[in-house]
């Protein structure tokens, strides 16, 4: 078997295992996107997060920046920034395909996905792994937002970090492609 085929094999439940184990410094350090009206407690069924998402804007502390926008963070952090179709594919296969700029600061735009929903008080987290040579597993904050009884129209993907005793939140707000 190829060592690529062996990897999508074992990947999905290796980022299962480090998704539990991330959870206490995700904890510690992330604060949870608040989620507006009509944001969901419990998993959607079928895994609503399924499908293709067009990136809209991203959400710095609060300030929207709207696509498309390029942005340096300084230095050793990737640039952020999204043109007017990023996308973001989520399979129902466990695979990712993206064209995020800060995804290729990983050497790839594919790769493995796992989301661990740690209920009610903790929500969701969203694992990936990409097929890039380097294995960096990145966890993230998932938030979903539905209206009414219909597939989830809205995302967000997002990350505290804590440097010195400023914490930043970076949010990816997604909307799902509608063709």
């Amino acid at each position: 078997m190829r060592p690529r085929r062996l990897r999508s094999l074992i990947l999905p439940g290796t980022i299962a295992v480090a998704c539990v184990a991330l959870l206490p410094v995700q904890m510690a350090s992330a604060a949870p996107v608040t989620g507006g009206p009509g944001a969901t407690t419990a998993t959607p069924a079928g895994g609503g997060f399924y499908g293709v998402w067009t990136l809209k804007s991203w959400d710095i502390n609060g300030q929207v920046l709207p696509c498309p926008v390029q942005l340096s963070l300084g230095p050793g952090a990737p640039s952020i920034g999204c043109g007017p179709n990023t996308f973001l594919k989520l399979f129902r296969s466990g695979r990712y395909l993206t064209d995020l700029p800060v995804f290729n600061a990983n050497e790839a735009d594919s790769g493995v996905f796992v989301v661990g929903d740690f209920g009610p008080k903790y929500g969701y987290t969203i694992v990936f792994d990409d097929d890039g040579e380097r294995d960096s597993p990145r966890a993230y904050r998932m938030t979903i937002r539905k209206a009414g009884s219909t597939a989830p129209k809205k995302m967000a993907i997002s990350l505290a970090m804590r440097q010195g005793g400023t914490t930043t939140t970076i949010a990816m707000n997604f909307v799902r492609y509608t063709g």
